[in-house]
């Protein structure tokens, strides 16, 4: 019984601790519905990503195809920050902290036809 009460009071106190961050704002990607080659990163209103401020987002990728994926890279660090494969189907999330910079989205398979870009600016 103690210990029981311990681990609640210990749960309720970080649940409620200082300095804990809200969770990270949405945005939404969505690849290949019914096969077709689209690809698109919106926020939940549907408006299509173009700036962002810098901070930790979490994208949710709708991945609708076996014969696309999304895959997002930075452009200022020329890295992969992730990707989907390209027979996998599904729905994941990603939560990542972008930093100020050119960013592009695409189908790795179709990526001169299926391809987005975002600037993500200076937190102010």
């Amino acid at each position: 019984m103690r210990i029981a009460l311990v681990l609640t009071v210990a749960a309720a106190a970080l649940a409620i601790a200082p300095g804990a961050s809200p969770s990270a704002p949405v945005l939404v990607a969505k690849v290949g519905l019914h096969d077709a080659y689209t690809i698109v990163l919106t926020f939940p209103s549907g408006r299509k990503v173009k700036a962002l401020p810098a901070g930790t987002y979490t994208i949710v990728v709708h991945d609708y195809s076996k014969i696309h994926n999304f895959a997002l890279g930075s452009q200022t660090q020329n890295r992969r920050l992730f990707t989907t494969g390209i027979p996998w189907v599904g729905t994941r999330k990603y939560t990542l902290k972008l930093a100020a910079g050119s960013y592009a989205y695409a189908c790795s398979a179709h990526f001169r036809t299926m391809n987005g870009r975002f600037v993500v600016t200076p937190k102010t």
